[in-house]
């Protein structure tokens, strides 16, 4: 990609001169991630970045605002900056991010199918604490899944990287809801479109039929937790979305926790995945859950 903005650790620029190498990286919820080598290293600019270009500039910029909200938040990705751009001559956004350089969770847990209980203990607990950062904020994810969890180093530097200690963090806020959007949703004032969020194998059986709240993150958390454990969906026996929705919205189901856990994996995958939105634990109380304590 020319023309998108690469960065360095004090200065951004948005033109193609900037960058020896932009390749793409993935493809988020409102745009395309690609990864940004900034040219002058002799001024120090060293630094390996994520950038996510948009045509929907309203909805980036968006994003920008909630993802700073977290600045210093050690289990949500970072960003940096945003900058607009000209690219065959339409006028496109830039976000400035952290760049993870060991992939994603579903990465890993395609790597190594499935993951260890213990390991699977420690990683629901870094991504507890990132959701303890959001719903404090009054912000919703909406859209928690093993794609959305980057992997980055051990926060010690005396680390090697390895499956054991990665860092994790949350990423993708483009389908996420603030507080006063919320108040929109639960009024009926948006459009349909915007009252339907997330993926439909992570989603909850309120959510699927527009109602949004944090409880939503933690029945994802569950869904996720189940594939981290087995190495595939929670909802694998179905064969299609359309299933997926159909027992959600009109069956009410909760995807089957898997024999092989322990008591506590058990436990906490049942307080993560009630039916009933009201009866579901929150994040905090899932801090406090045998199951997350023990990874102490």
């Amino acid at each position: 990609m020319r023309g998108a903005a690469v960065a360095n650790d004090g200065s951004w620029q948005a033109t193609p001169e900037a960058a020896t190498t932009v390749t793409m990286h993935g493809v988020g919820s409102i745009g395309t991630v690609f990864k940004g080598v900034p040219v002058a290293i002799q001024r120090g600019n060293t630094g390996v970045r994520a950038i996510k270009n948009s045509l929907f500039i309203s909805q980036l910029v968006r994003e920008e605002f909630i993802l700073k909200s977290f600045k210093g938040c050690p289990h949500i990705l970072q960003c940096y900056d945003g900058q607009y751009s000209e690219e065959n001559g339409k006028i496109t956004y830039n976000l400035i991010m952290e760049f993870a350089p060991h992939g994603t969770l579903e990465t890993l847990i395609n790597i190594n199918n499935p993951l260890p209980e213990i390991l699977v203990r420690t990683y629901t607990r870094m991504i507890l604490k990132g959701l303890s950062y959001i719903h404090h904020e009054d912000i919703v994810h909406c859209d928690l899944k093993p794609e959305n969890i980057l992997l980055f180093p051990p926060s010690s530097s005396s680390q090697s990287p390895s499956c054991e200690n990665f860092n994790l963090k949350i990423a993708d806020f483009g389908l996420a809801m603030t507080k006063e959007e919320k108040i929109i949703n639960d009024e009926g004032c948006c459009f349909p479109k915007f009252r339907f969020r997330g993926t439909p194998y992570y989603m909850s059986p309120e959510s699927v039929r527009g109602v949004i709240d944090t409880a939503l993150d933690v029945w994802s958390l569950g869904c996720l937790v189940i594939e981290m454990i087995i190495g595939m969906p929670a909802w694998w026996k179905l064969e299609t979305i359309e299933e997926v929705m159909f027992t959600l919205a009109m069956e009410r189901k909760s995807p089957e926790i898997p024999n092989s856990v322990s008591e506590e994996c058990g436990d906490f995958l049942r307080k993560c995945l009630v039916v009933d939105p009201r009866g579901r634990w929150t994040v905090d109380m899932l801090l406090n859950h045998p199951f997350i304590i023990l990874s102490d």
